[in-house]
């Protein structure tokens, strides 16, 4: 894994468009606005998210699409309009591509944004989103009406490409299963294969990293490498048909839409170990859990109470031979919290994830749920190059 972290802050402090704090601790709330931010794959029936973005909006306003990050504007802008309607919401489709940047100074397209009470983005390639209202030259009218939208109040949502772009800097593409040995990819003419590419987000989640299709594509090992190459010491990987809920007034972080919505890894404590990172901290959340933007302190769904640990002679996992498959993650996490064991451990090329249990580590349920619906708090995780196990 190549080394970002010693020399990361002086290089961010040149850049004019990072909005976090110096040191990796997000800003206080500074405005009334909410975000939902989803992790893609949205279902036409998560009613609980849908409700949620309907009751964000309320009946008398109404969302505003902008299907910016699609390569199919055309279709996926009326698709999300159409789906929160069905669910009670007013929608209307403010029409800027990719290929439209006059617009998003254009007077009549602005006047349409302020009128919104909410903003909804679609998937795509979070590079047009922010191309379109953030490009080289600066800021545009419709991100700083965008802005003053939060400031007032509203709501921006995004999906797939529109969770990607909320935070700043943003994650902007990159393997998953070789992020771990690629590292960072830096220069102009950055590729897949070099790594993973950050660059300038949009800048609306004050409290970390954002990441999507996170535990369904493997996505793991590109979050520790964008908390390396940060100054943000919390990384979000939301799941698909999965979101949260971030009022930015108070930094509530609510994760919605069933169990093992968002993966919160978190490096306040890291230490560097040749190649590889000791000491990281993960906590797999579902509906109803919250965290505390500002501190990370996650709070179990009302009804959960904590879990001693299963009983019985302790013994060893079986090791998951490939770490970035779909879902291993989660599988693994489930597994280690259901049975009379320590640690669990999954191997990609060049790195083996150990997850560990110890006095920070907890587990909750609700006395009427599966553990499927585990909440797990606070378990250990060191990244390790197997040369040097």
């Amino acid at each position: 894994m190549r080394s970002t972290r010693p020399c990361r802050l002086a290089a961010l402090a040149c850049l004019s468009w990072l909005t976090v704090v110096a040191c990796g601790e997000p800003e206080a709330p500074s405005n009334p606005g909410q975000l939902v931010i989803i992790g893609g794959g949205l279902s036409a029936d998560n009613t609980e998210i849908y409700e949620r973005l309907a009751s964000l909006v309320g009946p008398e306003e109404h969302w505003a699409v902008l299907p910016t990050a699609s390569a199919t504007p055309e279709t996926a802008g009326p698709l999300v309009a159409a789906r929160l309607r069905e669910h009670g919401a007013n929608a209307r489709v403010i029409d800027i591509r990719a290929e439209d940047l006059p617009k998003a100074r254009d007077p009549d397209y602005l006047e349409a944004i302020g009128q919104a009470r909410g903003l909804f983005f679609t998937g795509g390639s979070q590079d047009r989103i922010v191309g379109v209202f953030r490009p080289e030259e600066g800021d545009t009218p419709a991100y700083q009406d965008m802005r003053a939208l939060l400031n007032r109040g509203g709501v921006i949502a995004g999906t797939s490409a529109g969770a990607a772009m909320m935070s700043n800097p943003m994650i902007q593409r990159g393997d998953g299963a070789t992020a771990l040995t690629l590292g960072r990819a830096y220069g102009a003419n950055r590729n897949p294969e070099d790594g993973i590419s950050i660059d300038k987000g949009m800048g609306f989640f004050p409290y970390g990293v954002t990441d999507q299709h996170f535990l369904t594509r493997g996505r793991l090992g590109r979050l520790i490498v964008a908390l390396e190459a940060t100054p943000f010491t919390r990384g979000y990987g939301i799941d698909d048909d999965r979101a949260i809920h971030v009022d930015l007034g108070s930094a509530r972080i609510e994760v919605l839409g069933g169990p093992q919505g968002l993966l919160l890894l978190d490096s306040s404590d890291v230490r560097r170990d040749r190649d590889g990172q000791r000491g990281l901290r993960v906590a797999l959340l579902g509906s109803g859990d919250v965290v505390d933007g500002l501190s990370g302190r996650v709070t179990p769904a009302r009804g959960k109470k904590p879990l001693g640990r299963p009983p019985g002679i302790l013994h060893d996992l079986p090791t998951f031979d490939d770490a970035w498959a779909a879902s291993v993650i989660r599988e693994l996490i489930l597994l280690l919290a259901q049975n009379p064991a320590r640690e669990a451990v999954a191997l990609e090329p060049g790195f083996e994830l150990r997850f560990e249990e110890d006095n920070a580590t907890q587990y909750w349920l609700a006395p009427d749920q599966d553990a499927a619906s585990l909440t797990v708090i606070g378990l250990r995780l060191d990244v390790l190059r197997r040369d040097d196990i």
